[in-house]
């Protein structure tokens, strides 16, 4: 429990999926598959980046969480 929202096995999948989701994204603009045409391509790759690592250490904190049955707030 997270502030008083009980987490799922549901909730800690679709955290999976979006962020594997910016994963993809991530990649294509990477591999310059989605154009965006110089400055602009660095500055979308990297708040894309950053919206990962925040996904993902969101869903691995709410894994922990449910794994160990901590209750937070």
């Amino acid at each position: 429990m997270i502030l008083g929202f009980q987490l799922n096995a549901l909730i800690i999948i679709y955290a999976g999926i979006f962020t594997f989701a910016l994963l993809v994204f991530q990649m294509l603009v990477g591999l310059r598959k989605i154009k965006f045409k110089g400055r602009m391509h660095m500055r979308v790759h990297k708040w894309g980046a950053w919206a990962l690592v925040v996904a993902a250490a969101l869903h691995g904190f709410m894994g922990m969480v449910l794994y160990n049955g901590w209750r937070i707030g």
